[in-house]
């Protein structure tokens, strides 16, 4: 997964300090406005490729031809997790999910499979404990550019970690794959998100990002890990305690989003 293009400010910590929770949410105008959902109509579809696409042509020159290259083949196993803004229905910020087919297939694995890093599939599952579990593929993160950073801003980012999270333990998937940028990794790990690099898996040019990392999630892992190491993010993280956007457990239900294929 190529860098989300926000540097230090990937999660609000580009001062350097805690990223805050807060001790009340704000339930006024942001809160009733912002929702943090899985996407399962054809609009929140749109919505959500429609950011990833801004983003990643602006900051990594990945064109639609190269959109289409690498993620249309798994257009009808995509899912999105996304924060959206009500009033004009457009995302403020999203992940891609992949989920396998019935071989396992998976776009992380195929890809670290072949060149630079040709690891051994079966071996890296097998050495992180995920051999025969279920497996999802975090493919790509994009956060819009008014809400990278600042005051408040970093929420949508937290907002997508807790989607994921929650979603994820919902649909009953036990880990996580996915090539990280190393700026991202080392960001995700100060959060408590124990992401681990694949056994032999070195940092390596991918898809616009000049320094990657093949790694691997334990889902039974993040919460105890979280809790020791970051109690001030945790609360929103694990259990969607979010200021200003709204995290109803019904729109990230695993039944969401099952039936969307590919939206024109």
């Amino acid at each position: 997964m190529p860098p989300t293009p926000v540097g230090p400010q990937l999660f609000g910590t580009g001062d350097r300090r805690p990223v805050q929770a807060g001790p009340a949410r704000d339930h006024g105008t942001a809160a009733s406005r912002l929702r943090l959902v899985v996407a399962d109509t054809a609009a929140e579809v749109h919505a959500a490729q429609a950011l990833e696409a801004e983003v990643f042509l602006d900051s990594f020159d990945n064109t639609a031809e190269v959109m289409e290259q690498e993620y249309g083949r798994y257009a009808d196993r995509s899912r999105y997790v996304v924060v959206l803004d009500d009033s004009d229905g457009s995302a403020l910020g999203m992940m891609r999910l992949i989920v396998p087919d019935t071989t396992g297939e998976l776009k992380t694995l195929t890809d670290v499979a072949g060149p630079p890093w040709q690891l051994p599939v079966p071996d890296s599952l097998w050495s992180a404990g995920l051999a025969g579990r279920p497996v999802w593929d975090v493919a790509t993160l994009a956060v819009a550019r008014g809400h990278r950073s600042g005051a408040g801003r970093g929420e949508v980012t937290l907002a997508l970690c807790h989607g994921l999270y929650r979603y994820s333990r919902a649909s009953g998937v036990e880990g996580w794959v996915t090539v990280l940028d190393d700026r991202v990794l080392r960001l995700l790990r100060m959060l408590g998100v124990p992401w681990t690099a694949m056994p032999g898996a070195g940092s390596e040019y991918y898809l616009g990002s000049p320094a990657s990392t093949p790694c691997v999630c334990l889902l039974d892992a993040i919460a105890p890990n979280m809790r020791a190491r970051r109690p001030d993010v945790a609360p929103a993280m694990l259990d969607g305690d979010l200021r200003t956007i709204s995290a109803d457990p019904a729109d990230l239900h695993p039944g969401r989003g099952v039936s969307l294929t590919r939206v024109p």
